[in-house]
């Protein structure tokens, strides 16, 4: 097995490097004047959207290797066990992907797609979120698997409810949002900057909102189970610097309105501190609408992972976080929820 994980490393590392062929793209594909069909410029959008696709990809390979090298379960995996899993876990994905796109790219207006058209936008936001997920939520599974390999060892108990709090956010996010658009006008514009956006704390706060919905998630920070952040935090930075570097070349997608410093090549320093909500929102929400992602995404791995596991419980069970110190009823609960899925 420790060489198949290998390859699939391998093969994903490559991928990812392919990607990277946009930033040698030649310059004139890139300049006007520039051929349109239905408005929509093929060769920068081709060449682009390519090495968006090969990055995507190959980060889904080689996180799987990862997990595969640690024991750990994957979203893979799970999809191996029940084929159809798949189309619920790409879902997932659009819904999570709709709530980041709504609050921070139509109403924030924190980035923007300058070679598309807005027949593009449609045509591409769902499976281009069932994509973008799949790649986010794996490279968090492949850095929590590391970061487990490690962690000490530790005896959790019952769950802690915030969702009370969150929608409270998500409601002041809502009400401060609709006050400031009702006082100067909403557009709906992907493909170009605009003069003026809410401040961005509003995103903030409707992402903490979001993030508080999850009882896993809240119940993982108040048991000091501190590796899904860490694992947050590591994916983030080393997919955002290895994402964004090369997308500031051409600019399949551009950023605007985030505060503070922007650093050479034109990235605001706020956009990097800011990916790590993302992973937030493509983890929160997949594990309020499947609560036996929670399982996989927010609690320590149940002793014997896949190869000790027997699937016996719903779709939906919920369950606590295992007791990782031994196989007590809670970590077969872990267990169980993490295999219902398939």
């Amino acid at each position: 097995m420790r060489w198949a994980a290998a390859l699939k490393i391998g093969i994903g590392s490559v991928l990812m490097a392919l990607s990277g062929l946009q930033v040698v793209a030649p310059a004139w594909l890139f300049a006007p004047p520039q051929e349109r069909l239905f408005g929509l410029p093929p060769g920068p959008v081709v060449v682009l959207g390519l090495c968006s696709a090969l990055f995507a990809s190959g980060a889904i390979v080689a996180a799987e290797g990862i997990c595969d090298a640690f024991g750990s379960t994957s979203l893979w995996d799970l999809v191996v066990r029940d084929p159809l899993l798949l189309l619920r876990l790409l879902a997932c994905g659009v819904v999570a992907g709709l709530v980041l796109e709504i609050v921070a790219q139509w109403l924030g207006r924190l980035w923007y797609y300058p070679w598309w058209t807005t027949w593009f936008y449609a045509l591409v936001l769902v499976p281009g979120f069932a994509l973008y997920w799949l790649f986010i939520v794996e490279s968090y599974l492949a850095a929590k698997a590391v970061l487990d390999a490690v962690a000490r060892r530790r005896t959790v108990r019952r769950s802690v409810r915030l969702w009370p709090v969150g929608a409270a956010a998500l409601a002041v996010f809502a009400l401060l949002t609709i006050r400031w658009y009702a006082q100067r006008g909403f557009t709906f514009d992907v493909t170009g900057p605009t003069p003026a956006a809410p401040p961005f704390g509003y995103a903030v706060l409707a992402f903490t909102g979001v993030a508080l919905l999850s009882d896993a998630l809240v119940t993982a920070a108040a048991r000091l189970y501190w590796v899904p952040f860490a694992a947050v935090a590591l994916a983030a930075a080393v997919v955002s610097v290895a994402f964004e570097v090369p997308n500031a070349v051409h600019w399949h997608w551009a950023y605007d309105h985030f505060p503070g410093p922007v650093l050479p090549g034109g990235l605001p320093l706020t956009m990097f501190l800011a990916w790590p909500m993302q992973y937030v929102v493509f983890l929160a929400v997949p594990s309020a609408i499947l609560p036996g992602l929670a399982a996989l995404f927010w609690q320590p791995p149940a002793d014997g992972r896949r190869n000790g596991a027997v699937g016996s419980a719903g779709l939906g069970s919920g369950g606590e976080l295992g007791d990782v110190d031994s196989e007590g009823p809670q970590q077969a609960g872990v267990r169980r929820d993490i295999d219902g899925l398939g």
